[in-house]
């Protein structure tokens, strides 16, 4: 080989006469089918992916869901516990404090396990009676927020007094009067329809400087993507019960009254998976373990 000479050599050389030649027809329907089933395999791999994206954000939308409606429902549990303790025929305070379609607001002892946290500020309390139970952090509502605007949803409850008593850092807080005001649980959907709203967990402060103010509530974000949150009730006889507000008249209360069974629902969305609807049932305790 000459020094001019390359280490690799291309040749060409003509097809032997009879064969089937590569044609530019031939060649150019064989590139065209090559193509076609690149975009195929492609198209294929893309549906994968997105199944694939679509299954991981159902799973971790049902695990949110879950978790929102396992922890509604084990407060929700305990609605009407330490209650009104001294059966007081006038006592206001109620098991189910305001009861929409979309919105849920309840009151029980939360921290009767905790001997510490059940005795601060509730120990401080009792003015018009002589044992209170429950603190105002122990009022909870459960609503979605829409993305856009909603109207504020409230309630009549006993959550403040004009007697005070001061926890041990000085915080003062309210002694129970026996008569209720108004509560502004913020902005949320009454029907409890929004497009992908947040469902939150409203619970109010002890801190009687603060009542009135939109401090006094504290509002927890439990899950997004919400389009739908739902709150139906059952009698002992297993009847529907409500819608009943939560306003302070003799027929709002005995609606809320009547409630024995729970049933709440989520439907969650996510970007690549279809909307689902997941429930929960709660029974709220006799009166006889409250």
């Amino acid at each position: 080989m000459s020094a001019r000479s390359s280490w690799w050599r291309f040749t060409s050389e003509a097809a032997p006469r009879g064969a089937r030649g590569g044609g530019t027809a031939e060649m150019v329907v064989g590139a065209a089918v090559s193509l076609a089933a690149l975009l195929a395999g492609l198209a294929l791999l893309s549906g994968l992916a997105r199944l694939g994206a679509g299954t991981a954000e159902a799973a971790e939308r049902d695990v949110g869901a879950r978790w929102a409606l396992g922890r509604m429902a084990r407060e929700a549990s305990r609605a009407g516990i330490g209650v009104c303790p001294g059966g007081e025929a006038d006592c206001p305070d109620e098991a189910v404090e305001l009861l929409e379609t979309g919105v849920l607001a309840i009151r029980g002892d939360l921290d009767r396990d905790d001997p510490e946290r059940a005795a601060a500020p509730e120990s401080l309390l009792a003015g018009r009676f002589p044992r209170v139970d429950t603190a105002n952090d122990e009022v909870v509502v459960y609503a979605v927020r829409p993305p856009g605007p909603a109207a504020s949803v409230s309630f009549m409850a006993d959550m403040d007094g004009t007697a005070r008593a001061a926890l041990a850092d000085g915080t003062p807080v309210a002694k129970r009067d026996g008569v209720v005001e108004e509560i502004d649980a913020g902005p949320a959907a009454l029907d409890g329809r929004a497009s992908r709203g947040t469902l939150y967990r409203i619970s109010f402060v002890d801190d009687a400087r603060l009542f009135g103010t939109s401090r006094f509530r504290v509002a927890e974000p439990l899950l997004d993507g919400v389009e739908a949150f739902r709150v139906e009730a059952f009698d002992a006889a297993g009847r529907a019960v409500g819608p009943c507000g939560g306003a302070d008249d003799a027929a709002s209360r005995a609606c809320r009254a009547a409630v024995r069974r729970l049933r709440l629902s989520l439907t969650v969305s996510a970007d690549h998976a279809a909307a689902r609807t997941l429930s929960a049932e709660v029974a709220l305790p006799r009166a006889g373990d409250r």
